[in-house]
């Protein structure tokens, strides 16, 4: 099924203002709140409620609509199997509000979770002003997570049967890597991993793991790993919402 905006000269209009305006908000706040961190849609619930609201002092137009992975495109042109609404509201000065997210039913692995994105765009009110002032569209993206009936196991343990491998770096691109093995059905997200301590110590972020399958995660320069960046450390984000910390050792 389409995005409900697929038609809408007012979604088209808001991706090319977003386009232009988010390269200048570094430094600058957003007004828009949003409960949680990512969100998790279990299969045969009727419908996911996502809250939202307005904690400045101007009302805002909130656009928000799904993807697949690419952050780049067009909102009226997306086929996901989730309908959100409303794709367009406006949100008065502490005002909150409720958008309803519901599967329409297209089919989806039944063995595994399948992810997508749900994007919130903040654009701000043209209120009259004296002064001479920059107004910036925000825009966020937070995963969804379809999980089917029946997977093994928990999201939770998940990350504990995580399987890390080193690789050499390849003769083409003088490039190592650690491989990341899921035999999961779920997904892992890695909000930090740190390879290492100390001032050798290699850090990534934001590491999403998928499941059944295996992560390349590159590290340059590396050429073999030693004993003191034998143990990876991570972060990782839970169910509920919460970032926990632990640690791995990589395999030989």
């Amino acid at each position: 099924m389409r995005n409900p905006c697929r038609c809408s000269l007012a979604c088209r209009g808001l991706r090319r203002l977003a386009g232009l305006l988010l390269a200048f908000s570094a430094g600058a706040q957003a007004d828009l709140s949003i409960v949680g961190s990512r969100f998790i849609y279990p299969a045969g619930q009727s419908a996911l409620t996502i809250r939202v609201g307005n904690v400045g002092q101007a009302p805002i137009l909130l656009q928000a609509w799904l993807d697949k992975g690419d952050a780049q495109a067009n909102p009226s042109e997306l086929a996901v199997p989730f309908v959100l609404s409303p794709p367009i509201s406006r949100l008065e000065p502490m005002q909150r509000a409720a958008l309803v997210l519901r599967y329409s039913g297209e089919p989806l692995p039944g063995d595994r979770e399948s992810v997508f994105w749900v994007n919130f765009l903040e654009v701000p009110s043209r209120l009259p002003t004296s002064e001479n002032v920059l107004r910036l569209a925000y825009r966020m993206r937070m995963k969804l997570l379809y999980r089917p009936e029946g997977l093994a196991g928990t999201a939770d343990q998940a990350v504990a049967q995580l399987r890390w491998r080193f690789s050499a770096a390849a003769k083409a691109r003088n490039q190592a890597a650690l491989l990341v093995s899921n035999p999961t059905p779920y997904y892992v997200s890695l909000a930090q991993l740190t390879l290492g301590s100390g001032a050798p110590a290699i850090t990534r972020q934001g590491i999403t793991v998928a499941p059944l399958g295996t992560t390349r995660i590159d590290l340059p320069d590396v050429q073999a790993i030693t004993p003191d960046r034998a143990v990876i450390h991570y972060q990782v984000a839970t169910d509920s919402g919460e970032t926990l910390s632990g640690s791995a050792r990589i395999q030989d």
